[in-house]
């Protein structure tokens, strides 16, 4: 049986075959992919950095936001309740609590007083790992105890007792607050700072190393 060589023309090989009867074709297509995924991995070492921060961003976003409702609603208890509310974040930790300040403030005898304590919601919660709380001005410097009175119903009354807790953020019953500011820090020692304005209880934003207020 006779078998067909390819021709050769003025000594030239088949188009497409190499001398060695490997096809050119394939070997281009390997250095095609080879030259794509050099891109490829070089464009992923460019975008790393921006999706990391991104993704911080993200998780720092995730951490304050639950804190800022807090204060927030923080001052709708007080308006409701007729009562100075606080709240207070543990230096250095995760724990915050909003709780009533003041209670001589409650009208009734004292069997109404206490049922009215028992009605107001008291809240704990604390932020993800990785995070915590600073104090960022003079009004949130130095720790204190809290009253038992005022933490009351929380489901970890103990574990909020045995923390050392910032000097009240107070709210009061006609919309005002005391003035205020503590900073959210990630292990990164990126930093969010949350303030109080005395005269609206209102509640701001920012980056302390030079963002805008949100």
């Amino acid at each position: 049986m006779i078998r067909h060589q390819p021709t050769c023309e003025a000594g030239r090989p088949v188009r497409g075959v190499s001398p060695g009867g490997v096809s050119l074709r394939r070997a281009v297509t390997l250095i095609e992919v080879m030259l794509v995924l050099a891109i490829l991995t070089s464009l992923s070492a460019l975008a790393y950095p921006s999706v990391a921060m991104m993704l911080e961003q993200l998780a720092m976003d995730e951490a304050v936001s639950p804190v800022r409702i807090h204060l927030a609603k923080t001052r709708i208890r007080a308006l409701d309740a007729g009562v100075t509310w606080q709240f207070r974040f543990e230096p250095g930790g995760r724990r915050y609590v909003a709780v009533p300040y003041e209670f001589d403030e409650i009208e009734g005898d004292d069997q109404q007083k206490q049922s009215q304590l028992e009605m107001l919601p008291r809240v704990s919660g604390q932020l993800p790992e990785g995070f915590s709380f600073v104090a960022a001005d003079l009004a949130t410097s130095g720790t204190e105890a809290l009253d038992e009175q005022a933490v009351a119903g929380l489901v970890d009354q103990r574990q909020v007792l045995e923390a050392s807790w910032s000097p009240p953020l107070l709210f009061f019953s006609d919309g005002t607050s005391q003035s205020a500011s503590f900073d959210i820090v990630n292990e990164q020692n990126q930093s969010r700072r949350l303030s109080i304005r005395s005269l609206t209880g209102s509640v701001t934003l920012r980056d302390p190393n030079g963002g805008s207020n949100r």
